[in-house]
């Protein structure tokens, strides 16, 4: 269209506008208009009227303040996309540049801007809309760039409860640190143009990257040019909630690994290590998601950070994209004490491996280090993190997850609940040869769990690994907690618990409906009572076998709510640490701890190797406590056949009437579809067969026995025996059923 008729068009238009008592307020920063600012002429404005703002850049952020009101640049009058790039509201990080909060309907317009530098408005539960807000409202947005905002919900545009209907708008390059980098709607709706078609590319988040939708309808998302051709959950998320009309890709995706280096540049194609990109999360956005053939995103040494290499942290993880360090302690992702380093929610099948997390800050979130919710089949491997800091879990929070952590390092973190780790809400992770050491609680008189918080349905294992020295006012090393109708069951096999600060919490503290079980463990610290009861709270269980334990049985404070069932082998005695600066809580020679574990160490999920890179088992017995002393004098051979992948537990309760359960670990983590469990009468008839892949098998599994069939008829009283296999090993054990 010719632009000299357009733009006479709209004079007549605002002629029309003046003859129906509607009026346009002139704003120019150089003050040859009515105002000088933007919401100077929004605040002097009535409904129907139209502030024309000349070119310049605004340093303001601005409210429609429920006026029904056109915004536009010169661009409304002349139709020069120039007037777009020119006319700039640049929020200088001081909230929402643009905001409609006061029930606005869709003739509150604005056109012909560049929105920029917001960082966004606390809303409800969450900082929302960097560069526009709306909250219960509705507007029409066309004909801008929406570019380099910043919030921790839906960064480039957020819709909660409103509605908006948008048409010739770029956004691109805004980065939100929880959802949404270009859009996030919450209760919301968007409608997008069918003929002035949006772009919306190059947005970051830790979840939808380019779009999030929360309790919204279904989104027809029409656009000239999206990110990629063929979006995954990766740019908009949940992917069901969207469907796309895309008719132009910024990126084209490699179906192959990547490479990355601080001294990289994302325009190379990060083929090779000699031309690697820049940045991990444009190798995130990059990277083809490929479930038959893993790409991985390989990191040279260096020091990934927003300020030295542009990284936009938290990396959204992505399903089968491994991401592997070159050095555990030379492949550092820093922080730098404004963002949190990695975000999973939803997603599976990835591991991250040799590299340093540190400096990370989510104080008004969880997981300084790293968030992992809902997520399964993740393995953490050779990973330190160090100096991070959250509302909770200062180094990691697990939620609804089921994580492998191998030789890892978390040290010197902090947060109000799980200094090192808080774990929550049905997780399942297993912590294998890790240290969790030195971290603390950062609220006094209230801030809990010094090193790890465990809580709500997460049955955790801690094998082999060495918590010390952790600090908190109330319970510096672990607590346990179920909640109402919910059960919390970590078990420790092999650990080291020593020198957590000295608290009226004690060392391990449980809640209502825990269950902590302590193998060849280690406990010795300076409180006075090693593991209290909270008072009053029903079905709280401690059972100790082949322990270390301070004060032994009189250091277990059961406040007359709760049992502790104290089996064989438990000790009260100096450990003899080898010590020194800094201290070693390996054995010495003359340690009572060395072949005082447990004789039957079949299936506790044991590595082959201690904390320290010695044989697990030395002399024939297994030590207790996380190190095995390697007495030179003896001449025994390293024996490490114990390891047959396989742990049955009695099942409770037995006797049983109506049911039972049986609970097993399944130490080979990677093949658990391969385990069964069949129960046989004392004929050796097969009565009831459960196996891993039709039973959701995991590492540790609890299977409830109804005492019925595979029919689903009810099986007479007697003795029953139950037998778990794995690749050619069993272990059996019996039951009696009740009338």
């Amino acid at each position: 269209m010719n632009t000299k008729y357009i733009g006479v068009f709209f004079v007549m238009i605002l002629c029309v506008m003046g003859t129906l008592h509607s009026t346009t307020i002139i704003v120019d920063a150089n003050g040859t208009g009515n105002y000088t600012t933007i919401q100077e002429g929004i605040d002097n404005s009535v409904h129907g009227d139209t502030v024309l703002v000349y070119s310049g850049t605004y340093y303001e952020n601005i409210n429609y303040n429920g006026k029904n009101i056109t915004v536009a640049s010169l661009y409304l009058t002349t139709q020069a996309d120039s007037f777009i790039r020119k006319t700039i509201i640049d929020g200088n990080q001081n909230g929402s540049v643009v905001t409609f909060e006061s029930g606005e309907d869709t003739t509150a317009v604005l056109c012909g801007f560049t929105i920029k530098n917001g960082n966004g408005t606390y809303n409800d539960f969450l900082i929302m809309g960097g560069g526009i807000l709306l909250v219960n409202s509705k507007a029409s947005i066309n004909d801008c760039l929406i570019t380099n905002n910043s919030s921790q919900g839906g960064a480039g545009i957020c819709l909660y409860y409103s509605y908006m209907s948008i048409g010739n708008t770029s956004i691109f390059n805004n980065h939100s640190t929880h959802w949404g980098g270009g859009i996030g709607l919450y209760n919301s709706e968007i409608d997008f143009s069918l003929s002035n078609k949006c772009d919306i590319f190059l947005n970051y988040a830790g979840e939808g990257c380019d779009l999030k939708s929360i309790n919204s309808n279904v989104i027809n998302v029409v656009v000239d040019t999206f990110t990629v051709t063929n979006p995954d959950d990766y740019f908009a998320y949940p992917l069901d909630n969207f469907n796309f009309t895309i008719q132009n890709n910024k990126i084209e995706q490699i179906d192959n690994n990547l490479y990355v280096s601080p001294s990289g540049n994302n325009n190379n194609n990060g083929l090779t290590a000699d031309n690697p990109l820049q940045t991990i999360s444009y190798a995130l956005t990059k990277i083809k998601s490929n479930p038959n053939q893993y790409n991985t995103i390989f990191l040279s040494s260096g020091t990934f950070s927003s300020v030295t290499t542009n990284e936009n942290f938290p990396l959204n993880c992505r399903d089968y994209v491994p991401i592997h360090g070159e050095n555990t302690n030379s492949t550092i992702l820093n922080g730098e004490g404004i963002y949190y380093i990695f975000y999973s929610r939803y997603d599976s099948n990835f591991t991250i491996e040799n590299l340093t997390v540190e400096n990370g800050f989510s104080y008004e979130y969880n997981g300084g280090g790293i968030l992992i919710d809902y997520s399964i089949d993740i393995i953490i491997k050779d990973v330190n993190f160090v100096n991070n800091r959250a509302k909770g879990g200062g180094a990691v929070y697990i939620s609804t997850s089921q994580v492998i952590f191998n030789n890892v390092l978390v040290k010197h973190n902090s947060s109000n609940a799980g200094g090192g780790i808080e774990i929550r809400k049905n997780s399942n992770p297993v912590f294998i040869n890790c240290i969790i050491d030195s971290n603390y609680t950062i609220t006094p008189d209230w801030g809990f769990g010094g090193a790890i918080s465990n809580n709500v349905e997460s049955n955790s294992i801690f094998i082999n690994t060495q918590i010390t020295n952790n600090v908190s006012d109330n319970c510096s090393g672990i607590t346990v907690s179920g909640g109402a109708g919910s059960y919390c069951d970590p078990t420790f096999v092999n650990c080291t618990i020593c020198g957590n600060s000295e608290n009226p919490g004690g060392t391990i503290r449980q809640g209502d409906h825990s269950h902590v079980s302590l193998i060849n463990t280690i406990i010795r610290n300076p409180s006075q009572e090693e593991i209290i009861f909270w008072e009053g709270y029903p079905e709280k269980t401690v059972s100790l076998s082949y322990c270390n334990i301070d004060g032994g049985i009189d250091a277990i404070n059961t406040n007359n709510s709760g049992n502790i069932i104290w089996g064989d082998g438990n000790i009260d005695e100096d450990p003899l640490f080898v010590g020194g600066d800094p201290f070693s809580y390996e054995l010495t020679p003359q340690s009572p701890c060395i072949d005082a574990g447990t004789p039957d160490t079949i299936g506790l999920h044991l590595p082959e190797t201690d904390l320290a890179g010695n044989p697990r088992i030395f002399n024939g017995r297994i030590d207790i406590g996380a190190y095995e002393c390697q007495d030179t004098v003896s001449v025994d051979e390293p024996d490490t056949n114990f390891i047959h992948n396989l742990y049955l537990f009695q099942n409770t309760p037995n006797p049983f009437t109506n049911e039972t359960e049986i609970l097993f670990i399944t130490a080979d983590y990677t093949r658990v579809e391969d385990y069964s469990l069949s129960i046989y009468n004392t004929k050796g008839q097969l009565i009831r067969q459960f196996d891993g892949r039709t039973n959701d098998f995991w590492v540790k599994t609890k299977i409830v026995w109804d005492g019925t069939d595979e029919q689903g008829r009810e099986v007479a009283p007697g003795t029953y025996l139950y037998k778990l296999e794995y690749n050619g090993n069993a272990v059996v054990r019996k039951m009696v059923k009740l009338r």
